[in-house]
């Protein structure tokens, strides 16, 4: 025993010399998004590595293609340039000249500057906040000139010249972002003057407000409340000359890409759309590499967003600070700008520093990837997409690129199986169009030449076979019968399907006393519902925004049954009340016999569409929309025949039927609520009982 204890003290002291490998975890994940706009869980793309100090507020960042970096150092009320590793090269306004920590040049002291931008040639532009101007300075670090507010005639007099971020083109025109500037960027001339304004983002309107407008006079909307469009708050430029600005405010645009012309080439899109409200999401800085990948921030949670030109998600990373100091959160980031080796800076105004954080290989590939992608180099890009899905499986992308090379190669059967795991139907639909069409051209012969043979062979042999006696058609005798005594499995189902050809008629017999088997009205509502999820099922997945597997039966079952029962208690109620003559059981019967078409219809339409394309797809539409139509014709129908009334008496008992409706699922969702919070508050008093009787 004595020698087991020396053992064991002599391993533990072993261990404590035994090199160990620290594992630090990042106090953030990175996700993206698949095909449906849906979050998934990614490597990490951007380490936090270092944190540069040495800053007050620092506001703006501004990244040359030679990695000179230069810092709005607002709190400071300078520029500072850095290099590639964080240290410090110069400052605006020099050092060499200042006194007393101010400028000799009075012209040079800036005051709280938020904004800078450097030109090719090396000219700096300062957004002078405090001082309200925009300060140049030369390459060579002195005061060149300056731009005060431009006096033009067309501007406000109430508009007060604040910039808070600017921007130049290729002409040498400055677009400024104005604090509080809702008139979009302020455009001016390479000499100062007014050239007008840029951007602006459009007051989005609802329902109410459209109404408004159309039927209010002048004088009661001078009494409305004005509605302001989004601010601009930040904006940068690309290589290719677009401008990205950042919006405050809207429910969607919160980023936008324009070009010449102002018009958004990113459409308006919707970049938070898990925010309700839509207008509480807003960016605070974006930049945009040499190869078009957007990099956004967004302060309020501290995050870090990655686009690819056509906006789609490559990456969100970063958290907000919960009190601690730790690289990779941030209390309140303003500043973001990209180096050549794709590492990102960010700069935090209340943390005074400004965190770097490493592209990962993970994240390299990605970006090698998109950017082989976007040019239109698929096949380069496969072998990229491939080394990116041994990392991560799920990554939606990586399908969609290699789809996109198999289809250059002509292998579509592979590129509709990686376009089909990737969720793209656009993809899909045009590779299973080549297919289609390659199988078409080698079997149009062999098909259509036994086909027309058998269209004109038939014909030709009845109307030989008629002359020479060999046949003759038998004439169908009619007979009356009264069909308001049958009943019965057979007779009922034959009478569905003779609602279908004459619902008036078979409607009519119905509530005049057809006696229709009820065990089948249950079976249609229940077989509609089962035709419905196996449409689901078989469909193909361009029309289908959801995947089967991921739908829930539960959220089906009452999505198709609960609208439809509600509607059948309702309307029976209604029409008790405004004197209709339908029993619960007729009235149940129609509308059980009116989900016909969906069950006949339904189930081909879905299995049609597994062999049309995207171009095709208004054929699917006009089925299932047609299906739609004709169920509503057909519950319309039953309602007014089984209740006995005239058209204008049928439509007021529907407008009342759909409002009790409406009335029953309010009191329904408000009754569920108080029966939760009712068995929540017994369980609770329960569970205090029970505690304090242990």
């Amino acid at each position: 025993m004595p020698s087991m204890y020396i053992f064991i003290l002599c391993f533990g002291l072993l261990s404590l010399f035994m090199p160990q490998q620290a594992h630090a975890s990042l106090p953030y994940y990175t996700i993206s998004s698949d095909s449906n706009g849906r979050f998934i869980g990614t490597p990490d793309a951007f380490v936090p590595i270092a944190a540069w100090t040495g800053f007050k507020d620092p506001e703006d960042l501004f990244n040359t293609s030679k990695d000179e970096l230069y810092v709005a150092d607002t709190g400071n009320d300078r520029i500072v340039e850095l290099n590639a590793e964080g240290q410090v090269m110069r400052t605006f306004p020099d050092a060499s000249r200042m006194k007393d920590g101010k400028a000799i040049d009075p012209k040079e002291q800036l005051r709280k500057p938020e904004g800078v931008f450097v030109t090719k040639a090396g000219e700096v532009y300062v957004a002078d906040t405090g001082g309200r101007r925009i300060v140049v300075f030369g390459a060579d670090g002195r005061f060149a000139r300056e731009y005060l507010e431009p006096k033009d005639p067309s501007m406000s007099k109430t508009y007060s010249f604040i910039p808070s971020k600017l921007i130049l083109d290729r002409r040498g025109y400055m677009y400024v972002a104005n604090k509080g500037g809702y008139q979009g960027l302020l455009q001016l001339t390479p000499t100062g003057e007014f050239a007008g304004f840029f951007g602006t983002n459009k007051v989005p309107l609802d329902w109410i407000e459209s109404m408004k407008r159309k039927f209010y006079s002048d004088e009661q909307m001078k009494e409305e409340q004005v509605r302001l469009p989004g601010a601009i708050t930040n904006l940068t430029v690309d290589s290719f000359g677009f401008i990205y600005t950042v919006n405050r405010d809207m429910g969607q645009g919160q980023l936008r890409r324009l070009n010449s012309g102002g018009v958004d080439l990113l459409k308006d899109h919707d970049f938070a759309p898990w925010i309700i409200p839509p207008n509480k999401f807003s960016f605070s800085a974006v930049t945009v590499d040499t190869e078009g990948i957007i990099t956004v921030l967004e302060s309020q949670r501290g995050r870090i967003y990655q686009y690819d030109t056509q906006g789609n998600l490559l990456f969100r990373f970063g958290n907000s600070s919960d009190g601690t100091q730790r690289l990779g959160v941030f209390k309140r980031a303003t500043g973001i700008a990209v180096q050549s080796n794709g590492n990102i800076l960010v700069s935090d105004g209340e943390l005074n520093d400004i965190q770097v954080f490493r592209r990962t290989e993970f994240g390299t590939l990605v970006h090698q990837a998109v950017n082989l992608y976007s040019d239109g180099q698929y096949e380069k890009s496969q072998n990229l997409w491939q080394q990116i899905l041994l990392k991560n499986a799920n990554y939606d992308r990586a399908y969609q690129g290699i789809g996109k090379a198999e289809y250059r190669r002509g292998n579509y059967s592979e590129a509709m199986h990686y376009f089909k795991v990737a969720r793209d139907p656009a993809g899909y639909s045009d590779s299973y169009w080549e297919l289609r069409m390659n199988w078409l051209l080698q079997y149009f012969a062999l098909i259509m030449t036994p086909l027309l043979a058998i269209l004109v062979l038939v014909p030709v042999g009845r109307i030989t076979a008629r002359k020479l006696g060999w046949w003759v058609p038998v004439k169908k005798r009619k007979r009356l019968v009264d069909r308001t005594t049958l009943g019965g499995w057979r007779s009922s189902i034959a009478q569905c399907f003779r609602i279908l050809r004459h619902p008036v008629d078979g409607m009519t017999e119905i509530s005049e006393g057809f006696r229709f088997n009820f065990l089948l009205s249950i079976l249609l509502v229940l077989l509609g519902f089962a035709v419905t999820l196996t449409g689901k099922a078989t469909a193909s997945f361009i029309f289908s925004p959801v995947r089967f597997e991921e739908l829930n039966l539960w959220t089906e079952m009452q999505t198709y049954l609960l609208p439809w029962i509600t509607w059948v208690v309702c309307s029976y109620l209604v029409g008790s009340v405004m004197k209709g003559q339908g029993t619960f059981k007729r009235v149940f019967i129609v509308n059980s016999v009116a989900l016909m078409p969906i069950i006949i219809i339904h189930l081909p339409t879905q299995l049609l569409s597994r062999v049309l394309t995207l171009q095709e797809g208004i054929i699917y539409k006009l089925l299932m929309n047609g299906t739609e139509i004709w169920v509503l014709a057909l519950i319309f129908i039953g309602t007014m025949i089984v209740q006995n009334y005239n058209l204008k008496e049928a439509l007021k008992m529907i407008v009342v039927s759909l409002f009790t409706l409406g009335c029953f699922w309010v009191f329904g969702f408000v009754l569920i609520g108080l029966l939760y919070q009712a068995v929540d508050f017994f369980m609770r008093i329960g569970q205090e009982l029970i505690d304090r009787v242990v």
